[in-house]
């Protein structure tokens, strides 16, 4: 990954790497790692074909910055939006609003995360475990400060609860089957799948409903 490239792209979004990364994102959620064109990112961004190469150097450099920008944000936004509650049961519900609406506001990366784990071994990025095993670690020591009294295997239940959010989220089809409607633009739909997580994010964590 340059990373040169990157902060550029972050400090100006107008830039050309800028918007070659958005450009990529886009395509590389669409069509996964193999099946990404470069010429389609390069026409999506609106420059020759030679900017791409000339910035990026590659398309696996590119694949490396999409996750790394994504995975920047994802952490930043939790963090920032992250409200400790009256009880813990309040907490647990702002940490799962946070999540929700970090994932709705940011569907490709619902799309990324799973097009990233049908991808062949070497294509899974260090830089986005590492993200998440951070994300973990910190919830699981706020739910030990939260409920120390409670013995339970933490991170464990982070696994299986982020990745209920992330399946239930990427069900789109699901969604409007069960749900009357995707919760990507419907409120009705979003709230009521929202209810349900925060129900089974108390009860995964045994924290009183």
């Amino acid at each position: 990954m340059r990373s040169e490239a990157l902060s550029k792209a972050e400090k100006d979004p107008r830039s050309t790497p800028a918007r070659l990364l958005d450009a990529a994102e886009e395509v590389f959620a669409e069509h996964g790692y193999g099946a990404a064109s470069t010429r389609e990112m390069a026409r999506r961004a609106r420059v020759p074909f030679g900017a791409l190469h000339y910035h990026w150097g590659s398309k696996r450099q590119l694949w490396e910055a999409v996750f790394k920008r994504l995975a920047d944000r994802t952490r930043d936004t939790l963090l920032r939006n992250i409200v400790p509650g009256r009880t813990a049961g309040e907490t647990l519900d702002n940490l799962t609003d946070a999540f929700v609406d970090r994932l709705i506001g940011q569907p490709n990366w619902l799309r990324l995360n799973h097009r990233m784990m049908l991808e062949p071994r070497e294509l899974h990025l260090m830089s986005i475990r590492q993200v998440f095993h951070g994300l973990a670690d910190f919830g699981a020591q706020a739910f030990h400060d939260m409920v120390p009294e409670v013995e339970i295997d933490s991170g464990a239940a982070i696994h299986v609860i982020s990745n209920a959010f992330m399946g239930a989220l990427a069900d789109v089809d699901g969604q409007e089957e069960l749900l009357g409607g995707s919760v990507f633009t419907s409120r009705a739909a979003r709230e009521r799948l929202r209810t349900e997580l925060r129900r089974v994010t108390r009860a995964v964590f045994r924290v009183p409903g």
